[in-house]
């Protein structure tokens, strides 16, 4: 078969991929979710850490938003929660190659959180979102801030407060937030254009 005849024969097998995704059984839902906590765990490894806060910059963002669009409302936040009770567990493909509990209890705790919640809402409105780019831009960037961003900064608040801290709104958004919306934007349009790609026609 001829690179232009799998291009042209793609479309049509990608719709057929959807159309089993979204009628999977459990069992078939759960190899999927292992697909999806796989990914986030190796994506988990791509870390860049910032002096000024212990929120590091991961590709972790970017597994989580493309398996709410990818994936769906089922696999997506099933395979984030499976990622997040393995690294729970001990597995090490939490950031950093780290595991435990320890992790979910630390000033990350917040994302972790929205790593759920951020493709289980994906999941339920992206089917209503015009599959073009711009669009789907504004909506991940959207989920990125209001679904991750702002559950992790609400984590990291009661982190501090914990250590006996008193932190201030700016502060927080210097720590939690504004540093990681540059990086934010790219990976959102990275998830725009595989989405635009890889997701169903219809």
């Amino acid at each position: 078969m001829s690179a232009l005849s799998i291009a042209r024969a793609l479309p049509a097998r990608l719709d057929a991929f959807h159309a089993w995704r979204a009628r999977a059984g459990v069992l078939e839902t759960l190899l999927l979710a292992v697909l999806v906590a796989t990914g986030t765990g190796l994506l988990a490894q791509v870390r860049l850490p910032l002096p000024w806060t212990p929120v590091p910059v991961t590709g972790q963002t970017f597994a989580v938003l493309l398996s709410g669009v990818l994936f769906g409302r089922r696999a997506g936040p099933w395979g984030q929660a499976l990622y997040l009770g393995l690294g729970a567990a001990g597995l090490p493909w939490f950031a950093g190659a780290t595991g435990g509990l320890a992790v979910l209890a630390g000033p990350t705790a917040g994302y972790c959180a929205g790593f759920v919640i951020a493709p289980l809402v994906l999941g339920l409105v992206v089917e209503r979102v015009p599959r073009r780019v711009g669009p789907l831009f504004v909506l991940l960037l959207a989920a990125s801030i209001l679904l991750v961003h702002l559950p992790g900064l609400l984590g990291l608040a009661l982190w501090q407060h914990g250590l006996g801290l008193h932190p201030t709104v700016p502060g927080l958004l210097a720590m939690g937030l504004l540093p990681f919306l540059p990086g934010e934007m790219v990976k959102v349009a990275g998830v725009a254009l595989t989405a635009r790609v890889l997701g169903p026609r219809r």
